[in-house]
């Protein structure tokens, strides 16, 4: 009997040792006894997508009157009264599915029709007007997709003042209009120059390219400083009256991507003039074939373009109505950063 209490003693002792070095349920470290599995990383988070834009580039030819002349030496009447194109303008817009455009040669007329009732059930206008010629650089955009942050005008001589003021050399005032968009989806914020260089030289064209090259940094600066929004993307539109070789281009290009060169997909011939006055054509053959390209969209870098094109609104084959502008309008898909 003593020594079945001892034998009953020692196995007591020994389950009290296993439990203690196993732990509760055994599994000899002191956690469940169910098999640990090996730990798995996080899942990565599948990039937000980009937002992506239809941008355009296009001077609307200011004079508001009809024209009676030869087109491309076939005789044809041309109304060219801003009362007759503005609606075809707007057919363009919306067939097109534009967001922004940046617009030159905007007089009071254009500006009028704009601002109607027409347009601003899609569209809200933005910009200024050069002194000497009513004639001003105005950004239209889509009211459902964005709203303006911040805004404002420089005149393109030394120093950019954002006071009316002329280059001694030019043919009239010119400047550059600018907007701090948000894009209501996302909140991210980015910026959109259009602006119209002068046609009397490449001297001077290239001394205001000089001077949209230097407020680029200053731009993006103001927008970190009010937003605390960096490296924001940025767009310049615009008819620069300089063709690829000219020292304008090199300025622009310099600090700046051309969307044509870039473009993922479609893109145009440099050999076509995107400035080809009233064109008569009688088929898609006979399109202006000069190498007057001038009118262009620049981008800066992390901005993707997916795709750039001309739609031939200085001519007859136009879709939305033939010639809504003596300048074909340019547009580029793309993606911000």
């Amino acid at each position: 009997m003593k020594h079945l209490k001892i034998w009953v003693s020692v196995l007591l002792l020994l389950c009290l040792t296993m439990v203690s070095c196993t732990g509760k349920n055994g599994s000899g470290d002191g956690t469940s006894g169910t098999p640990t599995e090996a730990p798995t990383e996080a899942p990565t988070e599948a990039p937000a997508p980009r937002t992506k834009l239809k941008v355009m580039s296009f001077n609307l030819y200011g004079n508001d009157k009809k024209d009676d002349k030869t087109v491309n030496e076939t005789p044809k009447s041309v109304d060219g009264r801003i009362s007759t194109r503005s609606e075809k303008l707007r057919q363009l817009l919306m067939g097109e599915k534009i967001d922004i455009a940046g617009l030159q040669e905007v007089t009071s007329t254009w500006l009028n029709y704009l601002r109607g009732e027409e347009m601003k059930e899609t569209y809200s206008v933005v910009g200024y007007r050069t002194k000497e010629s009513d004639q001003g650089g105005y950004i239209i955009y889509r009211k459902d997709r964005f709203k303006v942050a911040d805004k404002g005008v420089f005149w393109l001589v030394e120093g950019a003042p954002t006071k009316t003021d002329k280059h001694p050399d030019s043919n009239f005032d010119r400047m550059c209009s600018w907007v701090v968009f948000q894009v209501i989806e996302t909140g991210e914020y980015f910026l959109f120059l259009d602006t119209h260089l002068d046609t009397v030289s490449d001297e001077v064209r290239t001394s205001q390219a000089d001077v949209i090259a230097s407020q680029i940094s200053v731009l993006r600066k103001k927008v970190e400083t009010n937003f605390g929004y960096k490296n924001c993307a940025l767009v310049l539109v615009g008819d620069m009256n300089a063709e690829p070789q000219e020292g304008a281009y090199g300025v622009l290009s310099s600090y700046l991507r051309d969307c044509n060169t870039i473009s993922k997909g479609t893109t145009v011939s440099r050999e076509y003039s995107t400035s080809p006055g009233y064109w008569y054509c009688k088929d898609e053959t006979a399109v202006r074939k000069d190498g007057h390209f001038i009118d262009y969209i620049f981008v800066n870098s992390g901005v993707r373009v997916e795709n750039f094109y001309m739609i031939q609104a200085a001519t007859n084959l136009c879709h939305y109505g033939s010639y809504i502008s003596d300048h074909n309008a340019v547009v580029a898909e793309i993606l911000l950063p």
